[in-house]
């Protein structure tokens, strides 16, 4: 049976925060950016204001990628794709190995993967005042890494309309 959470970003924000909830509608985690800085970084905290992991936008760079750097220590890295150009997809590095990420051409609906177990699945909402996302976890060791993933998904697909992982 897989964890629900609801990632929906705050409308009325200056900068690229979201909040995630779980399936009772309860707040379960909180990604904020900070105002003027440089580093386009978010960090998401848990429910007792805590840092989980921090989101950083890795540069010098051919494709757009992020790191995540956890609280435990470990590194996790998202990367977009270049093959197929027709489709969104990205791969995650880390300390569990190689992960994948699929996507439709509509950017839509997402699976992370690893070696074809299903981790997450990921819908967004098609009639939204903002972005707004179902999130189902069937690896809840990795929660944090998989939510925060649909983040950087949506900051890489809103690269060039005023999201924070532009470089201008």
């Amino acid at each position: 049976m897989p964890m629900k959470y609801q990632i929906k970003q705050k409308i009325f924000s200056l900068t690229d925060s979201f909040e995630i909830a779980d399936e009772n509608g309860r707040s379960a985690f909180s990604a904020k950016g900070k105002l003027f800085s440089i580093s386009s970084s978010q960090t998401l905290f848990d429910t007792s204001g805590r840092e989980v992991l921090k989101i950083k936008r890795k540069y010098l760079t051919l494709l757009p990628a992020c790191r995540l750097l956890c609280a435990d220590g470990s590194e996790w890295l998202i990367r977009k794709r270049f093959w197929p150009f027709w489709t969104s997809r990205f791969t995650i590095t880390g300390p569990a190995g190689e992960l994948e990420i699929n996507g439709n051409l509509w950017q839509h609906d997402y699976e992370i993967l690893q070696q074809g177990r299903l981790l997450a699945k990921i819908s967004k909402a098609w009639f939204s005042w903002s972005d707004t996302y179902g999130v189902d976890i069937y690896a809840p060791e990795w929660t944090a890494q998989l939510l925060a993933a649909v983040i950087v998904i949506d900051r890489i697909q809103h690269s060039g309309k005023n999201s924070v992982v532009d470089d201008d």
